[in-house]
């Protein structure tokens, strides 16, 4: 599975610029709402964990 963008949105990961209104069963119908700094972090983390595993 690939990690979301770091700034994707804080529910299900999608872009804002091409998110619209998404469904998630843990938030249901949402627009984009912006991660907190945490998940961005973590997200940028698992993103380079990713690049560098063998």
């Amino acid at each position: 599975m690939t990690t979301p963008n770091p700034t994707g949105c804080v529910h299900c990961g999608i872009e804002r610029r091409i998110h619209g209104r998404q469904y998630t069963k843990a938030a249901g119908w949402h627009s984009w709402q912006q991660p907190t700094q945490q998940q961005i972090k973590d997200r940028m983390r698992a993103r380079r964990d990713e690049r560098t595993r063998p």
